[in-house]
């Protein structure tokens, strides 16, 4: 099954409204907002982590990076970046590279930042380089069940 039957699939069962938005090709999540003309912290963008016995997808804006301190200071653990190898293992039916806005589809747990609360809707990965979904955030909550949530992303540092 690839990645967009199955997030339609999730939503379809959660009934979550959603829509589809296509994009032109982008490598990146700021690239994808720009095209796709949408603002980057309306833009959720997945970040794998490796914990101490797990592995887990931080839902954060995509202006925004991780502070690995602070969720591990939530989370009571320590987390690094994962490989990217571990993507594809994670997410099969995704185009190389791309980490699904819904994780929990793949059973992958997740973790996400208060911070996408803001914004009055919400556009999440669909799996491809090409494709967005789009859902109002007052349907984070039942969007993200019971995955643990608190502010843990800051500002991107530019390099």
């Amino acid at each position: 099954m690839n990645a967009l039957h199955r997030i339609e699939r999730f939503l379809d069962e959660h009934m979550i409204p959603f829509d589809i938005v296509a994009h032109p090709h982008t490598q990146t999540s700021l690239a994808t907002a720009r095209s796709a003309h949408v603002a980057s912290g309306r833009l959720a963008k997945g970040v794998l982590l490796q914990g101490h016995e797990c592995v887990m997808v931080a839902m954060i804006p995509a202006d925004q990076e991780v502070h690995l301190g602070r969720l591990g200071m939530e989370q009571d653990q320590e987390f690094s970046l994962a490989d990217e190898t571990s993507v594809s293992e994670l997410f099969p039916g995704c185009d190389p590279g791309v980490i699904p806005g819904l994780p929990q589809a793949w059973g992958v747990e997740m973790v996400w930042d208060d911070a996408l609360m803001a914004e009055p809707d919400i556009y999440l990965e669909a799996g491809d380089h090409e494709r967005l979904v789009h859902v109002e955030t007052k349907y984070l909550w039942d969007l993200f069940g019971d995955a643990p949530h608190c502010h843990f992303s800051q500002p991107r540092v530019r390099h």
